[in-house]
Formats: C-alpha cells, structure tokens, sequence
C-alpha cells in the first residue's frame, strides 16, 4: 500500500531521471568488487 501511494503521488508530479554518476567510478568499483571476489574464491 505504501508503495502504491508513494508512486501515485510521485506520478502527479514526475521529473526525468538525470544520472549524475561518472561511469569510469563505476567500471572502477565492479573491477575493484570483481578482484576481492576473485582473491575469496
């Protein structure tokens, strides 16, 4: 029900989405999650 409400209200009003994250930082932390997965295995 929360959600529901949540997204009705938000929908009266709803704004673009602007992705603001640099996406080399991104590619750097899934290598950097893939090595310390990599180094538990």
């Amino acid at each position: 029900a929360a959600i529901n409400r949540f997204l009705e209200e938000h929908n009266q009003q709803p704004k673009p989405f602007h992705w603001t994250a640099d996406p080399d930082k991104i590619i750097a932390a899934v290598k950097r999650g893939h090595q310390v997965l990599d180094s538990i295995h």
